[in-house]
């Protein structure tokens, strides 16, 4: 019987070898600036990453920044406008080196929202650059700033997102930059304590119920289940599913609600999916092979409901789709029903090649042809 882990070609950081992902657990990676795209679902997008929407851009937040600063950010977002991305490094950092030297008080409301914004900016080129150790870097420093600060200067609710999203970063990159599997640890642990901590005070200290939040316009459902997510896939990867799987429920209890949003709903059963993978490691039994299967169902039907609710597909919805029912038929494999499995692999594949998911294609492919190489009698 195959194996139910399938290999991802392709990973984020895996040019300085990010330990590979399961197919089983993930969405086919998104190519193009995913990154730049996480940060901000993930309320880390700085005002200097208004300079992408192009060089007179400059003009609408220039006064925020103290002259000192600005003048090499200018430099930076000129030379990015016009493709030096090294030099547009060079003034970005010169500009990051001098803001944490300024006082404070030079950047009036929400100061450290807009210093790691230059931090932010600057490491994203960095990291688009393949330059993910010195991007590494550049995050840590921007989180050990406000982590440093002292004790008298609150921060805002989103500068304390700012940093729960700057140590979700950390947790990122840290296997691509050899970080100690205790330090990600220690990081991952932070965001998800820190996330807590913010929930709690925008609830006045009242009792959350999950699927009762009232959160204010700056957060959102995602970027708590981000955190969550994250430390659990750490747990995932290490071995310890005790700790992973409630950690994947609570964000499923965040995401996926009758009247909730379609893609937090897809988010939800991707979820779902690793729930199922988890429970199923080790040597199968009836009662794990039930329970998985309970959740790769759960998981479809909830990515059913959500697609009813759209009228144009939305891309991780249909990347989640591929994902479910290959888990579904490597289930049904598992369980010694091979005619059932292949009806799910055809589907899978079937959906892939819709959305153009080629390696999801090609697993699904593989394991028809599996199925069916197993079916022909000797």
């Amino acid at each position: 019987m195959s194996s139910w882990r399938v290999t991802r070609l392709s990973t984020r950081c895996s040019q300085i070898s990010r330990p590979v992902r399961r197919f089983s657990t993930e969405a086919p990676p998104v190519r193009v600036n995913s990154k730049r795209a996480a940060w901000i679902a993930l309320g880390v997008a700085g005002t200097a990453t208004l300079a992408y929407a192009g060089y007179d851009a400059y003009t609408k937040w220039r006064n925020i920044f103290p002259p000192e600063v600005r003048a090499d950010l200018k430099l930076g977002i000129g030379a990015k406008h016009k493709g030096d991305l090294e030099t547009s490094a060079y003034y970005k950092r010169k500009a990051w080196n001098t803001a944490i030297t300024r006082p404070i008080e030079e950047f009036n409301a929400e100061p450290y929202l807009k210093i790691t914004g230059i931090a932010v900016d600057l490491a994203g080129e960095l990291e688009d650059e393949g330059d993910f150790k010195e991007a590494f870097a550049v995050y840590r420093s921007a989180l050990d700033l406000v982590r440093g600060r002292p004790p008298e200067q609150l921060l805002s609710g989103r500068e304390r997102l700012r940093a729960v999203s700057l140590a979700v970063k950390l947790g990122q990159l840290a296997p691509a930059c050899d970080i100690p599997v205790q330090e990600e640890e220690k990081i991952l642990v932070w965001a998800v304590e820190e996330m807590l901590k913010l929930l709690v005070d925008t609830h006045a200290g009242a009792p959350l119920d999950f699927t009762r939040l009232n959160l204010p316009k700056w957060l959102t459902r995602t970027d708590i289940c981000v955190p969550l997510q994250e430390l659990g896939d750490f747990y995932s990867r290490v071995g310890k599913m005790e700790y992973a799987v409630p950690l994947y429920l609570q964000g499923i209890s965040l995401l996926v609600s009758d009247d909730g949003v379609p893609a937090n709903m897809c988010q939800g059963a991707q979820l779902m999916n690793n729930v199922a993978e988890l429970i199923i490691r080790g040597d199968p039994t009836d009662e794990k092979q039930q329970n998985a299967e309970f959740w790769a169902h759960k998981a479809l039907s909830t990515l059913q409901h959500a697609r009813q609710k759209t009228k144009e597909p939305i891309a991780t919805c249909e990347q989640a789709l591929a994902v479910a029912l290959f888990n579904a038929g490597m289930l049904r494999e598992l369980a010694g029903d091979p005619q059932k499995a292949r009806s799910f692999f055809v589907s899978a594949s079937k959906q892939s090649k819709s959305y153009g998911i080629e390696e999801a294609a090609k697993v699904a492919e593989e394991a028809i042809a599996r199925v069916d190489a197993n079916a022909k009698p000797p």
